[in-house]
């Protein structure tokens, strides 16, 4: 092969290895523009409710765990809530939200205590949110480990 052959093979195959590489852009999906949820929890949508980031704080002994998350009001009235787990006892008291707020369910003065949660942190629960105007709602939400962030929610941390 010539001097100028093989020149303008090599041209050839850089300018081809270019474009396959390029080109590798075209068939792969721009992740920015895949929704995801940037938190622990998980969120919920009820008539009247938006939950966000819901998940259960629990110790290793899981006897009891503390709800963590957010509950927002749309409606112009304040709405009673009631939290529950699966397969475990049901919080004592409902939970009022002020009508048009957001409140963080774990800083308020009445912690929901969520008593003998069935799962160790790690795995997930079936929580149940309960309103007059949604009825009984389920939705799978995270068993999260008292530390770090969520050291001292559960009173003797």
């Amino acid at each position: 092969m010539t001097n100028r052959a093989a020149t303008a093979l090599r041209l050839t195959a850089a300018a081809a290895a270019a474009l396959l590489v390029s080109g590798c852009a075209v068939f792969s999906p721009v992740q920015t523009n895949e929704p995801y949820i940037p938190a622990e929890g998980v969120p919920l949508e009820i008539p009247g409710l938006a939950l966000r980031n819901l998940a259960v704080v629990t110790g290793t002994d899981a006897a009891s765990g503390v709800l963590v998350g957010q509950v927002v009001n749309e409606s112009s009235s304040p709405v009673d809530v009631t939290f529950g787990i699966q397969g475990g006892a049901q919080a004592a008291e409902p939970t009022s939200v002020a009508a048009y707020s957001g409140e963080t369910i774990s800083d308020s003065a009445e912690q929901v205590e969520l008593p003998g949660v069935p799962a160790p942190p790690g795995a997930m629960v079936t929580l149940t949110v309960t309103t007059d105007e949604a009825g009984l709602n389920v939705v799978l939400v995270p068993v999260l480990l008292d530390d770090r962030f969520y050291t001292g929610l559960l009173g003797g941390s």
